[in-house]
């Protein structure tokens, strides 16, 4: 260590001794300028006091929760009635009635003349043609039944023709009903064959006068199948209600003696509902 770091050292140590001196003088004359005070005791009492006071902790008051306004109930909407539905009634069924025909009961007749009637045939053969038994038809003819065994009631229609030859005929009547009406014909029959059958029919055509569009019912008889009733499908009349009730008459073979016999005609009507 130099000469100069010594002196260094050394004026440091004094100084620091300085310092501390000062310091302690300071201290000791504050000392003695304070007074003296006693400190009081605390009374017993509020030293119990203090040591039980506790500090107290917040409880928040429930506070009641007002009741909501409680919603009004949904007004009770009556349920509507079912209605039933209501019961379909029947239309009343028209009563089917006898509409009277001219001449029904074929009475007045004479030879080839039917009073209220009308008559058309297929004729393809005169006496002195070429005769061919099954595909010749002469022309019939109408008149008053002659047999009391044929008649079906008084004065009853008969057909026939030439012997060993055949016959084709429609005898008919038109007549007006009101349209939408429900008809059918029927007329009572009978019939005689040497050898076979003939076959008879009653038709409504509802479409106009002729038998050309009749609607038929058929039978195909001879004398062994006594008296029968031939009845025509039912038909609806359409407008303007003209309608034509038709018979007709073809034996199946040429015999010697072929006749067909017709009576009682009667048309039914339904009135339209």
């Amino acid at each position: 260590m130099t000469r100069i770091q010594k002196i260094i050292l050394i004026v440091l140590a004094v100084v620091d001794l300085v310092v501390i001196g000062v310091m302690a003088v300071l201290v000791f004359t504050s000392m003695q300028a304070l007074p003296n005070v006693t400190p009081l005791p605390l009374p017993t009492t509020e030293i119990a006091a203090a040591t039980r006071e506790v500090i107290p902790t917040w409880t928040p008051t429930a506070t009641s929760t007002p009741a909501g306004t409680p919603l009004p109930l949904p007004t009770r909407t009556p349920r509507p009635t079912r209605t039933p539905f209501p019961t379909a009634s029947p239309s009343p069924t028209a009563t089917p009635a006898p509409v009277e025909l001219e001449n029904p009961e074929f009475d007045m007749l004479m030879t080839n003349r039917i009073p209220g009637w009308q008559w058309d045939a297929f004729i393809n053969y005169r006496p002195g043609e070429t005769y061919d038994p099954h595909n010749s038809y002469a022309e019939p003819m109408f008149m008053a039944a002659d047999d009391p065994l044929r008649r079906i009631s008084g004065s009853t229609l008969k057909i026939e023709t030439i012997r060993w030859l055949k016959f084709r005929a429609w005898v008919y009547q038109p007549i007006t009903v009101t349209p939408g009406s429900t008809v059918y014909f029927r007329v009572k029959a009978n019939a005689f064959s040497s050898i076979d059958t003939l076959v008879l029919r009653a038709g409504v055509n509802p479409y106009g006068e002729g038998c050309n569009r009749a609607r038929w019912g058929e039978v195909d008889i001879n004398q062994d199948d006594g008296i029968v009733t031939i009845t025509s499908p039912r038909v609806v009349v359409p407008e303007p209600g003209r309608i034509t009730v038709c018979l007709f008459a073809e034996p199946n073979y040429p015999d010697v003696s072929n006749a067909a016999f017709f009576d009682q005609a009667e048309l039914i009507v339904a009135p339209p509902p």
